[in-house]
Parts: C-alpha cells; sequence; structure tokens
C-alpha cells in the first residue's frame, strides 16, 4: 500500500511538473525576441494585435504589408490610404510623436512602436507596455550602400514583427526595390556628376525652408535618381534653411511636399523668383500616394523614378510613370489602380 501512494504521489509531481514546464513554454510563445531599428534586443508579443505607431512611416509600412486591421493608433493617414486600405478607417489618430501612457493603456495596446526620444523607453517600461523602435534618426545610414541595406532591413522588420503573410509581401517589395534600384543607377552611375541638376527640396510642414538635410532619405533617393542634393550639406536629419542659403544655392530644381501651401508660396514669393529653378519652371510638388513619396515609406521607391525622369528626361524618357504606380501597388500592395488614380496621385489630389 505504501508503495501505491508513493507512486502516485511521484506521478502527482511528475505531473505538476509538466503542467509547470508547458506552462512555462505556453508563455514563452506568447512573446519573441527581435533587433529593432535602434539596434536594441526588445522582447514583442508573437502574433501583436494592437499596436500603437508614434512614428508615422511605422504605420505606412504595417499598412502596406497587410496589418493596418492590428493598427489601434496612429498619426494621421492620407486619403489615398483610407481608400486603398478601408480597414484603418476606425484607427484613432494621434498628432503626438510622444506615447501618451494613460491613453495607451485605454486602448489596451499590447504593443507601441516609436522613434527614440528622451524618456520614451523608460515610461513604456514602467507602465508595463510593450515597445520596438520603429525608427532611429541617430542611426540613420551614412553611405549609400548602407542606405540600401537599412531601407530593406526595416521592410524586413516589420514583416517579422507581424508573421508569415507580412513577410511574404516584404519579400516581393524587397525584390521590386532591388529591380528598380538597380536599374536607376544603371544609367544615372554613368552621368558625370558635374551634368548632375542642383536640386533643392522643401516643404516639409508646409514651410519652404523645412527640409531634410545630410544622410536624410531625400538625400539618397536624390542621388540614386542622379541629383546633386543641396540641402546635404547641412547636419541634421531634419533641418530649416534661411533664405539666403537657397539663393546662393541657386538650385536647378525645386522639389516642394505635396502636403501643404510650400508649392504656391515659392511659386508666388518674388524672393524666390530669381532661382534658375523658378525662372526656368522647374519647380514640382511631389506626389502624395498612401504616404508622402519624400519620407521612407513605401513609395519612395516610385520617388526615385520620378525624380529620375526630372533629372534627367532623355535618359528616363522611356520609363512610364503611371506603369511603375500601376505595377507597385498590384504586385506589391496587392491593390489595383486605375489610370486616372495613378495621375491624380502624381497631381496630389485626393480619390474622386
Amino acid at each position: 500500500m505504501k508503495k501505491i501512494l508513493i507512486y502516485f504521489l511521484l506521478l502527482a509531481i511528475s505531473l505538476l511538473f509538466l503542467q509547470g514546464s508547458c506552462n512555462r513554454l505556453l508563455y514563452a510563445g506568447e512573446y519573441k525576441t527581435i533587433i529593432d531599428m535602434d539596434e536594441n534586443k526588445v522582447e514583442v508579443p508573437a502574433n501583436p494585435q494592437r499596436i500603437a505607431c508614434m512614428h508615422a512611416v511605422s504605420s505606412n509600412r504595417i499598412i502596406i504589408l497587410g496589418g493596418g486591421d492590428r493598427l489601434t493608433l496612429m498619426m494621421q493617414p492620407t486619403p489615398w490610404a483610407y481608400k486603398l486600405f478601408p480597414e484603418i478607417t476606425s484607427v484613432e489618430i494621434t498628432n503626438n510623436f510622444r506615447g501618451n501612457v494613460e491613453q495607451l493603456l485605454k486602448l489596451n495596446v499590447d504593443l507601441v512602436l516609436y522613434s527614440p526620444n528622451p524618456g520614451e523607453v523608460k515610461k513604456y517600461q514602467e507602465a508595463d507596455i510593450r515597445y520596438a523602435c520603429g525608427f532611429s534618426v541617430q542611426k540613420r545610414p551614412r553611405t549609400m550602400d548602407e542606405f540600401m541595406d537599412n531601407f530593406k532591413r526595416q521592410v524586413t522588420f516589420f514583416g517579422d514583427l507581424l508573421g508569415p503573410d507580412a513577410q511574404s509581401k516584404a519579400k516581393k517589395y524587397k525584390e521590386h526595390f532591388d529591380e528598380k534600384i538597380k536599374k536607376i543607377l544603371s544609367i544615372t552611375s554613368r552621368i558625370d556628376k558635374k551634368d548632375w541638376p542642383k536640386v533643392y527640396y522643401g516643404g516639409r510642414s508646409g514651410n519652404p525652408l523645412y527640409s531634410q538635410g545630410n544622410s536624410s532619405v531625400m538625400q539618397w533617393f536624390t542621388e540614386v535618381a542622379g541629383g546633386d542634393y543641396l540641402t546635404g550639406e547641412l547636419a541634421d536629419n531634419f533641418c530649416e534653411v534661411n533664405m539666403e542659403k537657397v539663393l546662393s544655392w541657386d538650385p536647378d530644381i525645386i522639389l516642394m511636399s505635396g502636403a501643404g501651401d510650400a508649392f504656391d508660396i515659392v511659386a508666388k514669393k518674388s524672393n524666390w523668383a530669381t532661382t534658375s529653378a523658378v525662372k526656368n519652371g522647374k519647380i514640382y510638388k511631389i506626389p502624395v500616394g498612401t504616404f508622402l513619396w519624400e519620407q521612407a515609406g513605401g513609395e519612395a521607391i516610385l520617388l526615385a523614378v520620378y525624380m529620375a525622369k526630372l533629372f534627367h528626361p532623355d535618359q528616363f524618357k522611356d520609363w512610364d510613370m503611371i506603369k511603375e504606380m500601376k505595377s507597385l501597388f498590384s504586385e506589391v500592395y496587392g491593390k489595383d489602380i486605375t489610370d486616372e488614380d495613378a495621375e491624380r496621385i502624381l497631381k496630389c489630389l485626393p480619390p474622386p
């Protein structure tokens, strides 16, 4: 009898141990460890369902990779994002780059994607909210090769974050990216740099003098397209330029953000009229699709094609902008757009 009791006691202990092991395995399976875009090793939900994005590019990456229904909080999307991805219609909007912990807890967020600001990580840790860096200005690439790798790594990061379906879309995007960049560079790399136009970009936040500086997305894509990016001599990722500096540069081409009224300001103000770009009618408004093309969203690859055609029209005369747009949207995003849609995007017009 004693042996039987000992047997059942040992069996019960074994079952309890096995149950505890299973619980630990189950718990471990709820999270996964990843390297975020600030080079930090972080533990995030294995299958996040309620994501808050405190950085606009993060939400765009998630949307185009098919995870829009997992967003709970994000920056204001464009009208085209709402049209092509209606699943984001009910997502709450914020204009604050810094997360509000009370709001995040109220929304029952299971993951916050942030861009590093002092104190951001600490407050998420104290509130027991999982977090990961979606973009780090400090870690932005400093060479063209680093930029290419980093841009694709961002896509990989969000694909891995969301799971198999998103990983498949991310793979398609990177293949498309590599193909287009390689083709553009095969042409622009043969053009003597003295024949590259001097290019000024402005219009961030609606101000013609708000630009992007050294090692920014605009610098790298401008150089891919065969342009001399003037504000690349300024150290900050986001920078402000004074009018005297713009006039001393005397840009051949001026590109203004498609968001806001910066284009109209430049076109109408007399102090811009003396630049070669305005004199020759070479001032352009950058298109806006599901995201601003001049930022690091999915359509930034289209910006490279768009600028290459502006900078070197003879060399890129056979490149069809409408065809390029429809190809990206259908093959990578899984969305069909019409010729009219593409034309409206190019003109910074909302959906009809």
